[in-house]
């Protein structure tokens, strides 16, 4: 994940960066989610019944 705020040049840069090298956009796809996997409502919810 790279934070790079909301300067439009610099949004438009990283996002060109991920769709033209290869190597960065694979870098960005297996990074670990610092966030969790997006499953915390079933967790809960499982956790609850």
């Amino acid at each position: 994940m790279r934070l790079v705020g909301t300067n439009r040049e610099l949004i438009v840069r990283e996002a060109s960066r991920l769709l033209d090298d290869p190597a960065a956009y694979q870098q960005m796809a297996q990074a670990v989610n610092p966030y969790g996997d997006g499953h915390a409502a079933e967790y809960i919810v499982d956790a609850l019944l």
